[in-house]
């Protein structure tokens, strides 16, 4: 951890450093304007308290010396903090020509990423260091608010359903960087992070070419280190076809942050073995996961609720998908026996 006292997560960007600069003047101001009043008061406060016998001097009424010096003084220095704020600010908001955009979509409870290259990654973010990247970022619009905060690099931003907006950084510390939802969003709000994860230009070449490449360790905030891991390649190899379709669907649409495509479940059913197998209800009875149940909870997730599962909690796709696609997701289902 880094910054004033600790109290600051670590400066990843150009950004984090100018408002850090600025937090820790405003700081310092407080803690000055702190030690020559509010010490001097609570002194005056107890020594020229009222007691018995001591009749106060009220011939003394002011001092225009030092009422124009209190008036002047924080005056200019919330001039200067204006000004400082809205240069900072004014940065923020212009952004590089040559930036990389990247298209950021919120949906409850994920993040999703999606490149000009037509890649789309659900939660993980792939950057190359010291490169401006340009975040356009909008909420499905039958969605809620959100608002994609990165401690690391200061940056803060609405996700509004309906309307873009605008956010861009460049850092210059290649590592795993977290992504919080700052905005009240539902009942796992809480658990609506991503990582925005920094590469070399060496290692995001080679990841943009499908490449395996290392992971680097999370930077300043205590979470999983993954270091040793590899980066998750889009489009696995032994996928073709309809399948590989269905399986770029379920990334896209965001399926992957409450299911697996293993044999552990997340928040949902794991999809690992689930065509053609018995589920048990909520309600104790048993139905098979032919196409139409997978259907049907897919556009009617409240529907047959599975037993062990907390309902309410996955949204309608109801009128989202084609029937090309719905086929597609099908045959990625079946490919995951």
């Amino acid at each position: 951890m880094g910054g004033l006292g600790g109290t600051l997560p670590i400066a990843a960007s150009d950004f984090a450093m100018k408002w850090d600069s600025l937090y820790k003047f405003l700081f310092g101001v407080c803690v000055f304007f702190f030690v020559i009043v509010i010490i001097p008061m609570i002194y005056f406060c107890i020594k020229y308290r009222e007691r018995p016998g001591n009749i106060p001097d009220r011939s003394f009424t002011h001092n225009l010396g030092l009422e124009f010096t209190w008036t002047v003084i924080p005056t200019f220095v919330v001039i200067a903090v204006f000004g400082w704020g809205w240069y900072v600010y004014r940065e923020f908001n212009n952004v590089p020509p040559n930036a990389q955009e990247i298209r950021v979509v919120a949906k409850q409870w994920t993040w999703t990423f999606q490149y000009d290259d037509g890649k789309t990654l659900v939660n993980e973010l792939y950057v190359p260091v010291n490169k401006p990247i340009r975040l356009t970022i909008t909420a499905e619009k039958a969605d809620v608010l959100h608002s994609f905060y990165v401690p690391n690099f200061r940056i803060k931003k609405d996700a509004v359903p309906g309307m873009f907006t605008t956010a861009w950084f460049q850092s210059d510390k290649i590592g795993q960087h977290l992504v919080f939802c700052t905005e009240y969003c539902g009942a796992d709000h809480s658990n609506m992070m991503a990582k925005i994860i920094v590469l070399s230009d060496e290692d995001y070449k080679k990841w943009q070419w499908g490449e395996n490449v290392e992971i680097p360790p999370p930077v300043g905030l205590p979470w999983e280190d993954r270091s040793q891991k590899k980066a998750e390649v889009f489009a696995p190899k032994s996928l073709s076809g309809l399948a590989l379709k269905g399986e770029k669907l379920v990334h896209g649409l965001g399926c992957m942050s409450c299911h697996a495509d293993e044999k552990s479940p997340r928040i949902g059913p794991s999809y690992h073995g689930l065509y053609g197998k018995p589920r048990l209800l909520a309600d104790g009875s048993t139905v098979i996961a032919d196409e139409n149940y997978i259907r049907q909870k897919i556009e009617f997730p409240q529907r047959q609720q599975v037993q062990g599962f907390q309902s309410g909690v996955m949204p309608s796709y109801a009128g989202q998908l084609n029937t090309e696609e719905m086929n597609a997701l099908m045959a990625y289902m079946k490919s995951l026996q």
